[in-house]
């Protein structure tokens, strides 16, 4: 099955489910395209710099840096989820910042040219992730976040939903239980929506310290 994993660098959840969907690629047929997908665009919240909104603008202005350097890696011949993989980690697992000596050790690791740094405060980057972004809702609707997961259906035709949003990654049994259950309903026409309130407590991205590859899809 091939699907698109839309991400956000910020976002703690979508961590979690990406971490989740490399797990169960281990034992589903299932192809990844990791896509971008700017909060601080979806949220208009460009306009702010880091110093000033709220926690979460600030979070996703520093994570829309994170982007810009991506896409400019991708464009050098380097692999988009790697590099997810890569700045997730820094991020989620080892609990630092996206900061500039973060995007220097990650091009560091994928053999980059350090001028590559220079994409986080270059603008021209955000007309291609705009249309990254226009897609998925395109897709999805206007309503969303991430993770977003978009499915191609036997017939070609795409739907894709927000989430799953997970608070820690399952174990690899009720990982495979889950990904079945939700490849089940993706493809089926005449389902909707799933939602409940989320529980209190931040997500528990340490739980994915030990699956953080391979992204390369």
């Amino acid at each position: 099955m091939h699907i698109d994993f839309y991400f956000d660098p910020s976002c703690p959840f979508c961590w979690i489910t990406s971490r989740w969907l490399i797990q169960v690629a281990e034992k589903r047929d299932i192809t990844i395209n990791w896509q971008p997908f700017s909060l601080a665009l979806k949220n208009n919240e460009l306009s702010n710099s880091n110093s000033e909104g709220s926690a979460y603008a600030q979070s996703h202005n520093e994570a829309h840096r994170i982007l810009r350097v991506i896409e400019a890696g991708v464009a050098a011949g380097a692999d988009r989820g790697k590099l997810y993989t890569d700045f997730g980690s820094i991020k989620h697992i080892e609990n630092n910042p996206y900061d500039d000596m973060a995007i220097a050790i990650v091009l560091g690791i994928n053999k980059l040219d350090a001028s590559l740094a220079d994409a986080a405060d270059d603008t021209s980057y955000d007309e291609q992730l705009q249309a990254s972004l226009a897609t998925a809702v395109s897709i999805v609707g206007p309503d969303v976040g991430v993770p977003t997961i978009i499915f191609t259906r036997d017939d070609g035709s795409k739907v894709g939903y927000f989430g799953p949003v997970l608070q820690s990654l399952p174990d690899k049994e009720n990982g495979l239980k889950i990904w079945d259950s939700l490849a089940t309903l993706a493809v089926t026409h005449e389902f909707y929506e799933l939602k409940r309130s989320r529980p209190s407590g931040l997500p528990d991205t340490g739980s994915t310290a030990g699956q953080t590859g391979p992204a390369v899809c």
